[in-house]
C-alpha cells in the first residue's frame, strides 16, 4: 500500500516568519529563540486581553517561586542525558549538554536571588526560558527520537481504539472520548512523577493502567455540561459547533489516541476541527510541522479523518483500510493544522501566530488540553466562546494548590461563553 502522501500544513498558509527572523522578548538572557516573529497577535477569542494574565502560580511568591525553580534544578540532569542522547552521545553533545546545563543553573540561581532579573516571572516564562536555553546550545529537538518511538506504538493501538468507539452509543462514546483524553495526558516528560513511570512499563501499559483509574467523579468535573452542549437533553437537539480548535500537547498516545479521536468526535458532528501545536519543540509536545504526518498515519485505519484531512489540505493520494468500520459514517468538516507562534510547553495567548489568530475567527468551541496550556497557563482565561480545559495534573503541589486534589487527579473544565 501507498503511504498517504501530506501536503503540510493544512487549511492555513505557513507562516513567513519560519526559520529566518527571530527575537528574544527578555534581551538580557541572551538565550536564542523565545517567539517567532513578524506575525504575532492577541488571541481574538479572550474575553478581556487587558485583564487576561497567563500565568495561574504567583511567583512572586517566595514558597511558589523556590519550589518551582527547585523542580526545574532537579529535572536537570534528566534533560541534560536526554538532549545529548538525542545528539547521538558524540563528544560534541556532551560538551554542548554541559555548558546547558551550566547556563541554565546559572539563570535559576540568578532568579532565586532576584526574581525580577529579567521582568515579571511566572511559570510560563520559566519554561520558555529553560526551552530557549536548549536552542542556544543547539539541542533543536531534544525528544525527537522518544517522540518517534511513542507515535509508532500508539497509531499501532489506534485501529482498535477506533473499533471499540464505533460499537458505543454515542453517550457512552462520549464519555469514553473525553476519558481517553485525559487518561493518555498522563505521557509528559515534563513531569518527575511521569518520567519516573516510563522506567516501569510500555507505553500502551501505562496508557492503559491510566484509563482503566480514570472513574468519575474527577477532581473538576463539567462533563455532564458539556454532554448536554454536545447531545442535547428532553428530546432538544443542539445546534453543532461551527469550528473547534484543538490545542493538543504531547506527542505519542496523548494526541493520537486522546486528540484524535475526539478531533473525529467533532469531525462526525460537521464541525471543522482546528489542530493547534507548538511551531518549535518542546520537551514531548508535538509540533504543527509533526501533525501531517501523524494524521496520515491515522487516516489509514479510519475514513472520517481521511476525508476530514484531505478536505483540509492535509493529505493527497490518502489510502484508507477496507475494513474500516467509520466509511459510512462520513464528515464532510475539514481537518486543519496550525501553529501557535511559540516553542514553550505553555501558550500566552496574547502572543500568537496570525495563522492562529484568523482560525479563530470562525471558532465558537477552544479546547486547551495539557498541564502545561490548561493549568500552568489558561486555567483562570475566559473567552467569547464556549472553552473545555482538560488536563491530568502531574505535580502534587499544584493539584493541592489549584484544585486541593492529589497527583493524577483529572480537570474537566467547561465554560459557557464569557459575557465580560
Amino acid at each position: 500500500m501507498t503511504p498517504s502522501k501530506t501536503t503540510g500544513l493544512g487549511g492555513f498558509d505557513v507562516p513567513s516568519s519560519r526559520g529566518s527572523a527571530l527575537r528574544s522578548d527578555a534581551s538580557a538572557l541572551n538565550v536564542g529563540v523565545l517567539h517567532l516573529v513578524p506575525t504575532l497577535e492577541v488571541f481574538p477569542l479572550l474575553a478581556d486581553p487587558k485583564m487576561y494574565e497567563p500565568n495561574t502560580i504567583d511567583l512572586s511568591d517566595q514558597g511558589e517561586r523556590e519550589y518551582w525553580l527547585k523542580v526545574l534544578s532537579e529535572h536537570l540532569p534528566d534533560l541534560v542525558d536526554t538532549a545529548v542522547a538525542s545528539e547521538g552521545g558524540t563528544e560534541d553533545a556532551k560538551r554542548r549538554g554541559d555548558a546547558f546545563a551550566r547556563a541554565f543553573s546559572a539563570h535559576l540561581a540568578r532568579l532565586m536571588e532576584e526574581p525580577a532579573a529579567y521582568g515579571k516571572l511566572g511559570l510560563a516564562n520559566l519554561l520558555e526560558l529553560r526551552e530557549e536555553c536548549l536552542r542556544e546550545f543547539q539541542f533543536v529537538d531534544a525528544y525527537r527520537s522518544i517522540k518517534q518511538r511513542e507515535n509508532e506504538a500508539s497509531l499501532a493501538v489506534l485501529p482498535d481504539l477506533l473499533e471499540e468507539l464505533d460499537s458505543m452509543t454515542e453517550e457512552a462514546r462520549l464519555l469514553t472520548l473525553i476519558e481517553g483524553v485525559l487518561a493518555a495526558n498522563i505521557f509528559d516528560w515534563g513531569s518527575r512523577a511521569c518520567v519516573d513511570l516510563y522506567h516501569k512499563g510500555t507505553i500502551i501499559e501505562i496508557y492503559r493502567m491510566s484509563r482503566n483509574k480514570m472513574q468519575r467523579p474527577w477532581r473538576v468535573d463539567d462533563f455532564d455540561a458539556f454532554k448536554e452542549r454536545m447531545l442535547g437533553s428532553g428530546g432538544k437537539q443542539p445546534h453543532r459547533h461551527k469550528r473547534a480548535l484543538l490545542f493538543v500537547d504531547n506527542s505519542g498516545a496523548d494526541v493520537i489516541l486522546g486528540m484524535l479521536p475526539l478531533a473525529r468526535e467533532f469531525l462526525r458532528r460537521g464541525t471543522e476541527v482546528v489542530l493547534v501545536a507548538n511551531s518549535l519543540p518542546a520537551l514531548n509536545d508535538v509540533t504543527a510541522m509533526e501533525l501531517p504526518d501523524i494524521v496520515a498515519g491515522a487516516a489509514k485505519h479510519c475514513d472520517i479523518l481521511r476525508r476530514a484531512a484531505e478536505m483540509g489540505g492535509l493529505l493527497v493520494d490518502a489510502m484508507v483500510n477496507p475494513g474500516d468500520g467509520s466509511k459510512n459514517d462520513l464528515t464532510s468538516a475539514p481537518l486543519m493544522v496550525v501553529e501557535n507562534g511559540c516553542g514553550s510547553p505553555c501558550i500566552d495567548l496574547r502572543q500568537v501566530s496570525s495563522e492562529l489568530a484568523a482560525a479563530a475567527k470562525d471558532a465558537d468551541l477552544v479546547v486547551l488540553e495539557g498541564m502545561g496550556r490548561a493549568l500552568h497557563t489558561n486555567f483562570n482565561a475566559q473567552f467569547k466562546c464556549e472553552a473545555l480545559k482538560l488536563a491530568m495534573v502531574k505535580n502534587q503541589r499544584l493539584a493541592e494548590k489549584l484544585i486541593n486534589g492529589n497527583i493524577y487527579d483529572s480537570v474537566c473544565r467547561y465554560e459557557p461563553p464569557s459575557l465580560s
